[in-house]
């Protein structure tokens, strides 16, 4: 979701610093917490989308294993390997929506700080590998699922997602990784609209 994010939540900030139009945009008869808002919905439209995308892909790639593989492996583990919980899809996608709007809200910020689309993507760098780290810790054997973990941001929801998938489900786990990842968005938002309210940031020299 921060991958399909990314470039929009740049080009609607950074490349319109670099593209003379802000200004005429800020000239508009609108709010700045309106236009923060339409440029986040565009952004988390985008990271949704790919976020769909990947999911589909999934089950596709799975079901396509299941044909090609069929007959070549034993029937017990191609059950196990290409079987998929379609109420845990549900879920995840649920989970991802909080978090889609807290990596859309930072990746404006960090446009909003840039001076250059070239800058904003370099930042754009670490807070990719930043994101990407503790998705991937999710995967590591050992790691599960617990009240302490349940509040780490990206990890919990990562953690939740492979519970769910497998047909899983910690409800008390879900809804409190479910309300902090909201609160995490909600800070985010609040603090992009924080950023997008001052001057200093947006006409950084």
């Amino acid at each position: 979701c921060m991958t399909g994010a990314m470039y929009p939540a740049t080009d609607v900030t950074a490349g319109e610093k670099e593209r003379g139009t802000l200004e005429t945009v800020l000239c508009c008869p609108v709010g700045r917490t309106e236009l923060v808002f339409g440029k986040f919905l565009m952004v988390f439209s985008a990271s949704i989308g790919t976020v769909v995308l990947a999911l589909l892909s999934m089950v596709a790639t799975l079901q396509l294993a299941k044909r090609v593989l069929a007959g070549a492996a034993p029937a017990e583990a191609l059950q196990n390997i290409a079987t998929i919980d379609i109420g845990g899809l549900a879920g995840v996608f649920l989970m991802m929506l909080p978090v889609a709007a807290m990596l859309s809200a930072a990746l404006l910020m960090v446009g909003l700080f840039s001076k250059s689309f070239r800058e904003a993507q370099s930042y754009c760098g670490p807070l990719m590998l930043a994101a990407m780290v503790p998705a991937i810790a999710a995967m590591l054997p050992g790691v599960e699922l617990n009240a302490s973990l349940a509040m780490v941001p990206l990890l919990n929801v990562s953690l939740v997602s492979k519970e769910m998938m497998a047909g899983t489900w910690h409800w008390q786990y879900i809804l409190l990784i479910f309300g902090s990842a909201c609160l995490y968005a909600a800070v985010a938002q609040t603090a992009t609209v924080w950023m997008f309210r001052r001057e200093e940031v947006l006409f950084r020299s």
